[in-house]
């Protein structure tokens, strides 16, 4: 009997806890968010596939392009080499190609940062 009237005292003294009015709101918002994060992960895994796939048949298909075309590709190539202009001329336009990547990059940056900031 004494064991019973202890816990029951313990019980008592305990505070009661209350869920707060928005329990189940916050609760499957919180679902919601782990889905979402899931899902997240699924995608970029099957992306990571694909990005490896893609990589392994473009190396295939070199490969294969190298190997029966070779002695022909080779062939064109020291004709083009022939036919072009010398490097001083590559040289030149070097930092105009350069500068003209960062500005697509900045270009391509500014715009993401826009369309979030819209968002």
């Amino acid at each position: 009997m004494t064991i019973d009237k202890g816990l029951k005292k313990a019980i008592k003294s305990q505070p009661a806890y209350r869920l707060p009015c928005n329990f189940t709101y916050r609760m499957m918002q919180q679902v919601r968010e782990e889905a979402y994060a899931c899902e997240r992960r699924e995608e970029f895994r099957l992306r990571l596939a694909l990005v490896i796939f893609c990589v392994c048949a473009l190396g295939g298909l070199f490969y294969y392009i190298i190997k029966v075309y070779g002695v022909a590709l080779s062939r064109m190539w020291q004709a083009l080499c022939q036919s072009l202009p010398s490097h001083d001329t590559f040289l030149f336009f070097l930092p105009i190609s350069v500068s003209i990547v960062c500005l697509g990059v900045l270009y391509w940056w500014l715009e993401r940062k826009t369309r979030i900031n819209e968002e």
